[in-house]
Order: C-alpha cells, then sequence, then structure tokens
C-alpha cells in the first residue's frame, strides 16, 4: 500500500507556530532541552508499556488491518424491510433505533464491531451499501439505524441541535476558503480528535478524484513509541496546563492535559485548532503555548504520521472510529467536475461499551452527550450541505464544534456556521 505522507505539522496546524525557532526564547529554548534529556519515565499513573489489539502501527499490515463488515446479498432485503416498518411507524430521524429498526440476521455482526471499536483495534468499516439505491433521505435513515446497533446514544454537535455534519466543499460555495472551517475545505487537516465525541462515525456519500483518504493512527502506539524516544512529550501531554478555547465564558478558556490513563485505558483529546488563543481573535486572554507545549504537538503529529494507516474507503461505507483511542488526519484533495467528496459525519457512544470519561475531559462531551446536551430541545438532522455557505465570525476547532456556547443567551462571537446545513430535516 503506497501511504500518502500528510505536510508537516508546522504547515497544517491553523493559528500553532510549530516550527520553532530557539533563539527567540532565550534561555527557557537552551534549558528544555537538558530538561527533556532528563525525564526517562512514564508520567505518574500511567504504564510504563500498553498492550493489546489496540496497539498496532500502519508500518504492520498484519496487525493494523481494519476490520470490514461486508455486507452480503442476503442483507440488502433485511435492510429494506427494516427501512419499509420505519417509514410505516411515520416517524423522524431523532427515532431512528435498533427498536423501530429492527435487523435480526445483521446484529451479531453489528454488536462485533461496536466491540472491535471499544475493545479491538478502534476501527470498523460496514461496506456493501450502494447509496445509488436509496434516497437522499433514506441514505441518512439507514446511516442512523446502523449506526445505532455501534453507539446507542447520538451527540449534539452544536448549539443549533445539529446531530449529524457535513464534511465536503460544495462547488456552489463562493465564501473563500479561509473564511470557512476546515472541513468545509480541500485542505489537509493534521492530526486530531472531535474532542467531546466518543465514536465517530461517517459515511461516504463520495469520493475525492485525487487525495482526500482518511489517515488514523493508534494513540497507544503513539503512546509505547514515545516512552522510548521522546518521554517528556507525554508528561507534556498529561500536564493540565493546556489551555482549550471554549465560547461566552470568562475566562474563555480552559486548562486540561491532552492525555489521561484512566480504568486502564489511554485516552487522548486533542485538536490544534482548539488550544491556545484563535488566530482571529485580538487581544485574546487565552494563554499562548509555551515553548516546550509547541514542541510536544509537533512531536505528536509526526509520531501519528510515522505509525498513520490510510483508510481505502468507498462510497456507502459506513466508517467507526473510537474518538478517544486513536487520531485521524485528512489529506488534501481535488475534486473534479463530476466528483465531490463527501461525508456525513455522526457523534456516538455506547452506553454498554463506553469508556469512563475522565473529569479532565468532560467539559466537550456534556455538551455533547451530557447535561448541556438536554438543553437543547430541538435535534435537526439535515440531509445537505446548504447552497450558499453562511459564513462565521470565527471558527474553533477542526471539528468545526463549539462546546461551550452559552444556550440560555443569544450567541454573541458566532463560532459555528449552523446554518450551512440545508434546512431540509428528517
Amino acid at each position: 500500500m503506497t501511504s500518502h505522507m500528510l505536510p508537516l505539522a508546522s504547515e497544517s496546524l491553523t493559528g500553532l507556530q510549530l516550527r520553532v525557532r530557539r533563539e527567540e526564547h532565550g534561555i527557557a529554548a537552551e534549558t528544555l532541552p537538558r530538561r527533556q534529556s532528563s525525564i526517562s519515565q512514564p508520567p505518574p499513573g500511567f504504564p510504563a508499556l500498553i498492550e493489546g489489539p489496540e496497539t498496532w502501527s500502519g508500518r504492520d499490515p498484519d496487525k493494523s488491518k481494519v476490520h470490514v463488515f461486508e455486507l452480503c446479498n442476503s442483507d440488502a432485503p433485511v435492510i429494506r424491510e427494516g427501512l419499509q416498518g420505519f417509514h410505516e411507524l411515520e416517524l423522524d430521524g431523532d427515532e431512528v433505533n435498533r427498536e423501530r429498526f429492527p435487523l435480526p440476521s445483521l446484529q451479531e455482526r453489528l454488536d462485533r464491531c461496536a466491540f472491535e471499536v471499544h475493545r479491538g483495534r478502534g476501527i470498523c468499516i460496514i461496506r456493501g451499501l450502494n447509496p445509488k439505491w436509496y434516497s437522499i433521505e433514506d441514505n441518512i435513515i439507514i446511516l442512523l439505524a446502523l449506526a445505532s446497533y455501534v453507539g446507542d446514544q447520538r451527540g449534539v454537535q452544536n448549539s443549533k441541535g445539529d446531530m449529524l455534519s457535513h464534511v465536503t466543499e460544495s462547488k456552489s460555495w463562493t465564501v473563500p476558503k479561509d473564511r470557512r472551517h476546515g472541513i468545509h475545505t480541500n485542505d489537509s487537516l493534521p492530526y486530531h480528535n472531535d474532542m467531546g465525541c466518543e465514536i465517530l462515525a461517517m459515511q461516504v456519500r463520495d469520493r475525492a478524484e485525487v487525495g482526500g483518504y482518511t489517515c488514523v493512527a493508534s494513540m497507544a502506539t503513539i503512546y509505547n513509541d514515545l516512552l522510548q524516544s521522546n518521554p517528556w512529550v507525554l508528561h507534556a501531554l498529561a500536564k493540565d496546563n493546556w489551555p482549550i478555547q471554549t465560547s461566552r465564558k470568562d475566562p474563555p478558556f480552559v486548562l486540561c492535559p491532552l492525555l489521561e490513563f484512566q480504568a486502564n485505558r489511554l485516552l487522548i483529546s486533542m485538536d490544534p485548532a482548539r488550544i491556545g488563543p484563535h488566530p482571529r481573535v485580538r487581544n485574546s486572554s487565552i494563554p499562548h503555548l509555551t515553548l516546550e507545549q509547541q514542541e510536544a504537538l509537533a512531536v505528536l503529529q509526526g509520531m501519528a504520521r510515522k505509525h498513520q494507516l490510510r483508510l481505502e474507503t468507498q462510497p456507502g461505507d459506513i466508517v467507526f472510529i473510537n474518538n478517544l483511542a486513536l487520531l485521524h488526519a485528512r489529506e488534501s484533495y481535488q475534486d473534479s467536475a463530476s466528483s465531490s467528496r463527501h461525508l456525513v459525519r455522526l457523534w456516538l457512544r455506547n452506553t454498554q461499551l463506553g469508556w469512563p470519561i475522565p473529569p479532565s475531559m468532560r467539559m466537550p462531551w456534556d455538551a455533547a452527550f451530557g447535561e448541556r446536551s438536554k438543553k437543547i430541545i430541538n435535534r435537526n438532522y439535515p440531509i445537505m450541505p446548504m447552497p450558499e455557505y453562511m459564513e462565521c465570525k470565527y471558527s474553533n476547532g477542526t471539528a468545526a464544534f463549539v462546546p461551550d456556547d452559552d444556550m440560555d443567551d443569544g450567541i454573541g462571537d458566532e463560532v459555528i456556521p449552523n446554518s450551512t446545513e440545508d434546512n431540509i430535516l428528517l
């Protein structure tokens, strides 16, 4: 398999100057290497080695083989029957679940997919659905139905109640690319997590003409490698001094670690575009990253690229990624006149198999799945991107998500272009 390497982290991280010029940092830059070289042990409470199926590398084809759930010919009638039965109930998209869309002959295999995401390599792909067989609305319903067997709770993706997002660059949009979210451009995206999400689910509607592949990397493998080569990076990631952007708060950030080890699980919650001050906000009270933090992020990006696995997907695939165990990135891409890369994104959690969320990582999680998410009454399922892109003031995340909007007042500094999705809802 040919691996298409992503651009260097310093060239792809919005708002972060990772190509550090040490001479600008004076004494701190001179003493940092000495502090780094003196560290040889893992952070307190972290293990000396992580073992298990989650420790794979794209360099080892046998260990990194993705579990693909291939639908067979006999599965298609079962899905059609479930779809017809759901339509007869005359319910909307928010009411799709496994009870209202029973798939008895598929359940055991879908349960295995959920197990693979939480207890295996952290990734599973359902393959064999042809999106051309169904209407746009039915493709969404089938996505919600199959996804409900992997994660029975769906997460809120913004303060307007959108439960799914369209990751694409529409040919009809006229707003300049630098005024759009990263997911709404054809640029590469650095390694990151969708902060607050447990399971990242993506339905492939269409592929790019060139590039645009999703790449994933195991944080457990990265951890083991860093422990041997750069243990100081793990110490830096585990410190509770990383400024994570929030919105409508004073101060507009929280300090927390990016890496945690809890209940015998290694968890990563890291989006470079939400760390430190936003580049479009002047006089921000959010602290700038220290030299050590900048270098730690650069090393982490390089290590993720070293162990990355490039996902070969096709239209109709549904990809499930353990968002707490794996980092993911995207290659830059080019569409053609007849193609437009288009993914439909869901955030999921499995109430039975889900990993415990550490207190330090609960802020974005609470907005997606917890008490704050319950303040949003209306849940929307836009079936298409809106023809005209509604520009926002600024964006604060690779995943285009505001974790802490003020849901009681009007939005002040709008961060998410909540109007970029079509107003036709399920």
